[in-house]
């Protein structure tokens, strides 16, 4: 009896463990192009269980451009068709609870079929895009963007130390030696971000000195 238990406890912690991960759609990440583009990259994902549901999508913040957008069924490795329609087109498949403006721009993605009853498919969007608020300004980058997931990554581009956050981040390195800044957003509402960094020579040649050039500038010390 006490076996029986046991395992019905171990089979119902891991349907718990594996819904969790298909349904983790909590997380976005962010990776900043040279600021000179005004670009930047985004990924994340999320899971589609609407029977019926032949169309997945992508909804475009207004003030930003879509220069390029891959969408994966990471089930089959497989990535879909897509193209730009409106808010309206969106909102007529009544696949959401809050309608789109009608006149927003919105990535669509055609799933290989409708999704049948009890199916689902996780879907990761990978997009770059164009932001004119994104720049250097006076050789200092700024990117101005508010965050709404409870977990947000963004990464600088290679060279540039951070010099200024406005929302408290754990600041790390990347395997690639990248700035990376992770935000947690505890709220119902969204997180007002402002990132500022600066070109950093790297004389150094130890990524490592550029978190202790921000350590520096933290403490009032300008980074060298």
């Amino acid at each position: 009896m006490k076996w029986i238990v046991c395992w019905m406890l171990a089979a119902a912690s891991l349907g718990f463990a594996q819904m969790h991960r298909a349904e983790q759609d909590r997380e976005i990440r962010y990776w900043l192009l040279d600021p000179d583009t005004h670009q930047f990259k985004i990924s994340h994902d999320f899971n589609v269980t609407r029977v019926g549901q032949k169309y997945v999508h992508s909804f475009v913040r207004k003030g930003s451009v879509v220069v390029q957008s891959q969408i994966f069924d990471l089930d089959t490795g497989e990535q879909l068709k897509t193209y730009n329609v409106t808010g309206k087109e969106t909102n007529a498949l009544g696949y959401y609870p809050t309608p789109a403006p009608d006149d927003e721009v919105v990535v669509q993605g055609d799933l290989p079929h409708p999704i049948g009853l009890g199916e689902s498919v996780r879907i990761r969007v990978v997009e770059t895009y164009e932001d004119p608020e994104y720049k250097a300004k006076n050789g200092e980058l700024v990117w101005d963007r508010t965050l709404g997931r409870p977990r947000n990554e963004v990464t600088l581009p290679e060279g540039w130390m951070l010099t200024q956050v406005t929302v408290p981040a754990i600041i790390t390195l990347d395997s690639q030696g990248r700035i990376t800044c992770r935000f947690t957003n505890p709220r119902n509402d969204e997180i007002h971000v402002i990132l500022k960094a600066r070109r950093r020579a790297r004389t150094a040649g130890n990524p490592a000195n550029w978190l202790l050039g921000i350590a520096r500038h933290s403490a009032g010390h300008p980074p060298k």
